[in-house]
């Protein structure tokens, strides 16, 4: 239903109060209110918008009044603006051809009342008489319309005013000029939808001290009359009420889907007040739609639209009717939250990488589509919903109407007794037998139907079926849990989810011995929170962790001590880690020192050897002492000489060695 906004004026004269007080109550909390800034009116350019639907019920019923009352005057006031704007006339303010003109006119209207006397057949008089004038008088083209207008004119105004006084008048400065009409164009479209009186006000003010006069109101009336009905919704209503009523669309082909090709979501708001717990509230219609064949595939009915409600709706049709190809919704969060729609047109980071999220949609192979923000025609199933409303929810006594003025004068009583409001779930067994016994089963009128049912159409199109596996269905469509990338971290006690501000930790022994610190995906059945599944990085199934259960500060020795042992048979695991290796187990520094003799044994099987041994003799002219020669180890003498000069030999071998530095040994 569409917000009405209330000003602090408005609400005074409801109320019957000043202005003053209004803006005291707003100040306190006492009546809520919304700051609108850059209007033409208000304190420094700001006026608070008060919510017609957070008001009391009796000012509500008194706005239904001063709506009335306002309308009245305001029809009562342009009576009286455009009689004042009559101008008196008289013969002398005429020129002679006026003058003539309005003799010529007083004479034919004194002939006609004349001839009308004596003849019974009024009627049958005046056709007589205007079709006799019409011959004596060529181009005069007189109609019974004008000859009464005439009359009227003659009888109230005088003689003056049967002439053509339009565009005579001396008054020429005060016509509609461009520089004006702007000018009043500019504050007349406005969304906060002045009147014209207003209007005029604030142009006047505009060319204060100009020396230039206003037109009158009929003028200012005939001008905004002849701004383009499309500018006028555009400027002075929402853009969603100008796309809707006036902007082109595009127009589609049914005939070339199938059914479950593509199907539609959104959400409508009942209009109907139900018994929840006692409290009467509205409720909500999250429903899909095939758009081949109209026909309601899923929904759910809930106090507020939400995720799991429109994952409860899709799976209710695709286990009915099969997996759609394809899904089409709005921008609505209840549509791009993350494990299904995933963040919408938000799938970039801030630095402008793609964030790529785990998705439903994405598991069960449906492509996912977002119409354009305000474009109701994009969704076929808006329409859907107004039937709902015309056939259904008007039959219900809490019938609230979907405007205030559409509001019934009982509904306050209905809702005062609850004794004729429907609790909530009779309200859920009544929609799901209208939808599939009724809705479904009507002939329909629109594109490619035929003027046949949804089911019949559903049942001619429907060429493939995507059918989910019985033992997968409740697998297929549990959620994800969130975060940032659609894995959460392994801590100490496993993995935590995250539910209305409350944390549940699910704790499995392998999962925390295999993947502590590690990220994971966690799907969860919202229904059943006992226990979670859990899959690695690449979505392979790892385990299923369970709920751990929390201890109070006041918890039993039993239940302090098998948590305990819990965790220290976690803690045994790790610590016989390496007991289950079955190895012979070695000290450390055995195994170096048999390393390192290991390593000596290879080095004497590989000798180092020099590409040039060069002797180091000792002489005989060196020995001092007794104790010198018993050092000395004598050398080996060649065979047949008793001294061997080793220096020449030596010094043959450097200089070959030189004239063949590229030789390699």
């Amino acid at each position: 239903m569409e917000e009405i906004y209330l000003t602090v004026k408005q609400l005074a004269e409801i109320k019957g109060c000043t202005e003053r007080y209004i803006r005291n109550c707003i100040t306190k909390r006492k009546i809520e209110a919304i700051q609108k800034t850059g209007l033409s009116t208000g304190q420094g350019g700001m006026e608070y918008r008060i919510p017609l639907s957070k008001l009391d019920e009796k000012i509500q019923m008194k706005y239904k009044r001063y709506l009335k009352k306002l309308r009245k005057e305001t029809e009562k006031q342009v009576q009286e603006q455009e009689t004042e704007e009559q101008e008196s006339k008289t013969t002398a303010d005429l020129t002679e051809k006026e003058k003539e003109n309005a003799i010529f006119w007083r004479k034919l209207l004194e002939s006609w009342q004349s001839y009308r006397e004596k003849e019974e057949d009024k009627e049958k008089a005046d056709n007589t008489f205007i079709q006799v004038m019409n011959v004596q008088n060529e181009g005069l083209h007189l109609s019974r319309r004008t000859l009464y207008r005439k009359w009227n004119s003659f009888v109230m105004e005088g003689e003056a005013s049967l002439t053509d006084g339009r565009g005579k008048h001396g008054n020429h400065n005060r016509k509609m000029t461009k520089e004006i009409f702007d000018v009043f164009e500019y504050y007349y479209l406005n969304e906060n939808k002045p009147s014209i009186k207003q209007c005029m006000r604030e142009t006047a003010l505009y060319f204060e001290g100009q020396n230039i006069e206003m037109p009158c109101y009929t003028t200012f009336k005939r001008s905004a009359e002849k701004i383009p009905k499309a500018i006028k919704l555009y400027f002075r209503e929402r853009e969603k009420v100008f796309i809707d009523k006036c902007a082109p669309y595009i127009k589609r082909m049914y005939e070339d889907l199938e059914s479950n090709d593509i199907w539609v979501a959104d959400n409508h708001t009942f209009d109907i007040m139900v018994e929840k717990e006692g409290k009467p509230v509205r409720v909500y219609l999250t429903a899909f739609m095939d758009v081949r064949s109209r026909k309601m595939m899923g929904w759910c009915v809930t106090d507020a639209p939400s995720s799991d409600a429109t994952i409860y709706a899709l799976k209710k049709g695709c286990e009915k009717f099969g997996v759609p190809r394809s899904i089409y919704t709005d921008n609505g969060r209840e549509f791009l939250f993350h494990d299904l729609g995933g963040n919408g047109f938000r799938k970039k980071r801030k630095n402008g990488e793609e964030l790529k999220l785990p998705s439903i949609l994405d598991d069960l192979g449906i492509e996912f589509r977002t119409a354009l923000p305000r474009n109701a025609r994009g969704k076929g199933i808006e329409r859907a919903f107004c039937t709902v409303k015309e056939q259904f929810s008007k039959l219900f006594e809490s019938y609230t109407g979907g405007t205030i003025l559409e509001r019934p004068d009982r509904l306050k009583k209905v809702v005062k007794s609850r004794k004729r409001l429907p609790n909530i779930e009779e309200l859920i067994q009544y929609v799901d037998i209208y939808i599939e016994g009724w809705y479904n089963k009507q002939p329909h009128e629109g594109a490619g139907m035929r003027g046949k049912c949804p089911d019949e159409i559903f049942a001619e199109n429907l060429i493939t079926q995507r059918i989910l596996p019985k033992e997968k269905e409740e697998l297929m469509f549990m959620r994800y849990a969130k975060s940032n990338t659609g894995m959460l971290k392994v801590g100490k006690n496993g993995v935590t989810l995250t539910f209305y501000g409350k944390q549940l930790q699910y704790w499995n022994e392998e999962l925390w011995l295999g993947y502590f610190g590690q990220n994971v995906y966690v799907r969860y059945n919202p229904e059943d929170l006992s226990s979670v599944r859990i899959y690695d990085n690449q979505k392979r199934f790892l385990c299923i962790a369970v709920l751990k259960e929390e201890l109070s500060y006041t918890a039993s020795k039993q239940e302090v001590k098998k948590q305990q042992q819990q965790n220290r048979n976690a803690i045994k695991r790790v610590a016989n880690y390496q007991a289950k290796k079955e190895m012979e187990q070695k000290d450390t520094l055995t195994l170096l020192l048999e390393k390192a003799i290991k390593n000596t044994e290879n080095e004497k099987n590989n000798t180092v050897r020099a590409k040039i041994a060069e002797p180091i003799l000792y002489s005989e002219n060196n020995i001092k002492n007794n104790d010198d020669l018993a050092e000395v180890v004598a050398l080996p003498k060649a065979v047949g000489s008793e001294k061997v000069d080793w220096s020449k030999g030596i010094e043959r071998l450097k200089k070959w060695k030189e004239e063949n530095e590229n030789i390699v040994f």
